[in-house]
């Protein structure tokens, strides 16, 4: 509801919540109506926008309506400040405080409304002010460490950068965790864990940062930027876990402290990252028993490292006990672990098959071996790499293959993917789930689920182990080319479906083994592999494009296109340019675009057939047709494109063609294009869409749509654009084509410029900026001068806050904002 006058609207929410509390509802229901007040200004709506009114301030009093509990009234400070003189009887403000409310940027002021007869106490209200946190739920129990958990808060309380030490296998990961957790509530804008095991390229740390706030990073925007300006002045718990690989990046970590001083981080590490502020905090092992002077039985199970033991075996074998008979073989083995729990938790699985007494000795035995060898590494690692190398010997002469093979996995496999390059058509003589399962219960290997799909992956200490024993089976040279081979097929499966109704599946499959990917790459560039590099790169380039990866894209592109290319088949060495084309295009550099397409030409004219030509010249037509340089030249390369399709019966190509020359025809600002040619450019349109939705390919509908909607906007056909934009907006969103929106946003600005709307029409250009630095795209700055679209240099001085408001806003804000109809 809409009131003129802040007090009318308190007191008239007062009134139907006495009326709703006096009511009587059938079979004595109780309804609680949950109010929100904000006062602002609001546009009226039309009948089809499904609203009264629109706007930001609108916006903002549905966030503050959806943060009450039901029978609450919950208003702003602006409202309460102008309704305070004139409340009325029985009528009262409470003061809840400040909250981080949904898509707006920042915390409001919120007051509940007290109304006399009426409850008055509710629950808190539903803000992001609750933690916000991705702490990973642990699998199994956390036995013991309460000294050194309260020493974590107690250091984290006086520094803002803790650093637990220690070697592999000392809980660094679990403590650091529980220490978040039990910190948690004083960080208000959240704790976040992100994991570090599955990267060695210290460039990689501010772009898992932002993947695990949930910042979309991509393309020419660099990702600490992101990373930066997203964490500015929070107040935020970062878990950075496994950073010893990329002890380089310390630096990164420092400026993000810089960035927010209410920011603090837990890291885990082998060794400190020596930047201005650390605390380390060397993890000790866990309380040990004395082997020499054992306690009586219920000391001796209350020694954290004796709990551990007891809880992981009794997890196998549940009707373990410590007994007289077995407590000193029970002290020995944690003894000699030197309490650390990976080395425990190992131990302790075996219990299934070994007594402790029978344990003891074999534990013994590989200790001595594994610091005969290695005497240059400190102890505590010797004792753990001790106690990995005895379930090793364990391990049956099949399990032991299949384990080291496994190492070149680097962030787990699916069970296909692990018979693909592990024992392909059987090779190891059984079935490989079997031997996987073996592997799970001696704790070398874990297993979890997504979608419904097992996958397998092993801790970063044992992967290490593996890769080891690989090297010395003298197998690693095949199996990486195996894994290689691999993910390229799954690339290669995925290609044809990446503008298919299966979409955004596949986008996130590659995305879930985007690690693999990248391994498998490096491992084409060292084998000299270049054949399959160049299948990779034509396989991959369109998901870095998507899911803005673009600046990621450029840099495998390069490396791969400089290996020597000799014995590339052409026709696929021509797809590795168009690749490279492709994914200099969507960055807006149209110079590298042109030198990879002409290649692309060259090569399909002297080895392909007529479509790859048709297709390299509607490729290169963009060139010259986008930014103007040669419109003429485009349509000539187009028409080339059209008839080499339409003599091959290729509908979905000639359609292309079709999107092409409309794009070109209708360039232009807005009322200044040719009538007659942008009817011609709206039937060419229409016949790329007609074609595009009879194949249900997702990609070209959204494309056609957006530029279906931008030729009826220069024809004043504002109501038939609305709606081409909304339905292309809505393919772009769910499958997260960030390039797509960014395009949307702007569309939708040339739509508020048309209707003159130039507060509007600032605020979507702020959109549309937001949009495209985190999707790396720069077509807007490309079509910047050619359509007369506004880019953030161009919005006037007083139209700058409106701006502002547009680039803070999230995605969902700006989703919402763009596609609002606004008479």
């Amino acid at each position: 509801m809409v009131f003129a006058v802040a007090a009318k609207a308190v007191r008239g929410a007062a009134a139907a919540q006495r009326a709703l509390g006096a009511a009587t509802f059938p079979h004595s229901a109780t309804v609680r109506v949950r109010m929100g007040m904000h006062t602002g200004e609001g546009t009226p709506a039309s009948a089809e926008a499904g609203a009264d009114y629109v706007g930001i301030d609108v916006h903002r009093a549905a966030r503050v309506a959806a943060a009450a509990n039901g029978g609450q009234v919950l208003l702003t400070q602006a409202t309460a400040t102008l309704a305070g003189p004139d409340l009325g009887d029985g009528l009262s403000f409470r003061e809840l405080g400040e909250f981080r409310l949904k898509d707006l940027a920042h915390p409001e002021r919120i007051l509940q409304l007290v109304i006399g007869g009426q409850p008055a106490e509710f629950p808190p209200i539903r803000s992001l002010d609750r933690t916000p946190t991705n702490l990973p739920p642990q699998p199994s129990t956390f036995v013991g460490r309460e000294r050194e958990i309260a020493e974590g808060q107690r250091l984290l309380d006086k520094a803002r950068l803790v650093t637990l030490t220690g070697p592999g296998g000392t809980g660094k990961t679990r403590l650091s965790i529980r220490i978040a957790e039990e910190s948690a509530p004083a960080f208000n804008d959240g704790t976040f864990f992100v994991p570090l095991a599955a990267i060695s390229d210290p460039d990689l740390v501010p772009s898992t940062i932002a993947q695990t706030l949930g910042i979309q990073v991509g393309g020419s925007e660099m990702p600490l930027t992101r990373v930066l300006d997203h964490v500015r002045e929070k107040r935020m718990l970062l878990v950075l876990d496994n950073f010893e690989q990329i002890l380089p990046a310390a630096p990164v970590v420092g400026q993000i402290l810089g960035a927010s001083p209410s920011l603090k981080v837990i890291a885990s590490s082998r060794a400190p990252l020596r930047i201005a502020g650390e605390q380390e905090y060397p993890v000790p092992p866990l309380e040990l028993p004395n082997p020499d002077r054992l306690p009586a039985l219920e000391v001796l199970a209350q020694s954290d490292a004796v709990r551990l033991f007891i809880e992981r075996a009794t997890a196998v074998r549940p009707d373990f006990r410590v007994t007289a008979e077995n407590a000193g073989a029970v002290a020995e083995i944690v003894f000699r672990l030197d309490g650390l729990p990976l080395a425990i938790e190992l131990a302790a699985a075996r219990i299934k098959v070994l007594t402790p007494q029978a344990m003891a000795p074999k534990l013994r035995q590989g200790l001595d071996i594994l610091a005969s060898t290695a005497r240059d590494l400190p102890e505590r690692q010797r004792t753990l790499r001790g106690a990995i190398q005895w379930s090793w010997d364990l391990l049956d002469p099949l399990e032991r293959r299949l384990f080291a093979r496994l190492g070149v996995f680097v962030a787990g496999a699916t069970l296909p993917d692990v018979e693909r390059v592990c024992s392909p058509d059987g090779e190891l003589g059984a079935d490989v789930l079997d031997v996987l399962s073996s592997l799970v219960e001696h704790s070398l290997i874990r297993q979890s689920e997504i979608e419904g799909e097992p996958r397998f992956r092993m801790l970063v200490l044992i992967r290490e182990y593996a890769v080891e024993q690989l090297a010395r089976s003298g197998e690693s040279a095949e199996i990486a080319r195996r894994h290689a081979e691999a993910y390229l097929a799954l690339a290669e499966e995925a290609r044809p479906q990446l503008q298919g109704p299966e979409q955004k599946r596949w986008l996130d499959r590659l995305e879930l083994e985007h690690d693999n990917i990248r391994a498998a790459l490096e491992t084409m560039i060292s084998g000299a592999m270049a054949e399959q590099a160049c299948r990779a790169l034509w396989a991959l380039w369109r998901f870095w494009q998507i899911r803005g990866h673009l600046i990621e894209a450029e840099n495998w592109c390069k490396r791969v296109l400089a290996m020597p290319t000799a014995s590339v088949p052409p026709l696929t060495l021509m797809r590795a340019y168009e690749a490279y084309g492709g994914v200099t295009y969507w960055q807006g550099e149209f110079e590298p675009t042109r030198v990879s397409y002409e290649k692309t030409l060259e090569l399909a004219r002297a080895h392909g057939t007529d479509l790859d030509e048709a297709n390299a010249a509607y490729n290169l037509s963009f060139v010259y047709g986008i930014p103007m340089s040669d419109t003429a030249r485009a349509l000539e390369l187009l028409d080339v494109a059209k008839a080499k399709w339409l003599a091959a019966g290729d509908d979905v190509g000639a359609a292309r063609a079709a999107w092409a020359r409309a794009t070109y025809l209708q360039l232009g600002p807005l009322g200044t294009g040719d009538p007659a040619q942008l009817r011609d450019a709206l039937a060419s349109v229409e016949e790329a869409l007609a074609v595009h939705r009879r194949y249900t390919n997702r990609f070209d509908i959204a494309w056609d749509l957006h530029l279906y909607g931008m030729t009826l906007l220069k024809l004043d056909r504002f109501a038939e654009a609305l709606a081409a934009f909304r339905e292309s907006a809505a393919l772009f969103r769910s499958d997260n084509d960030l390039s797509g929106f960014a395009i949307i946003a702007s569309d939708c600005a040339q739509l508020a410029a048309a209707k003159g709307q130039p507060e509007r029409r600032a605020t979507l250009v702020g959109v549309a900026e937001m949009l495209s630095n985190r999707a790396g795209t720069g077509l807007l700055r490309s079509i910047r001068d050619q359509d007369g679209r506004w880019i953030a240099q161009d919005v006037p001085l007083e139209l700058r806050p409106a701006y502002e408001r547009g680039l803070a806003m999230d995605i969902d804000a700006g989703f919402a904002y763009a596609l609002e109809d606004v008479p």
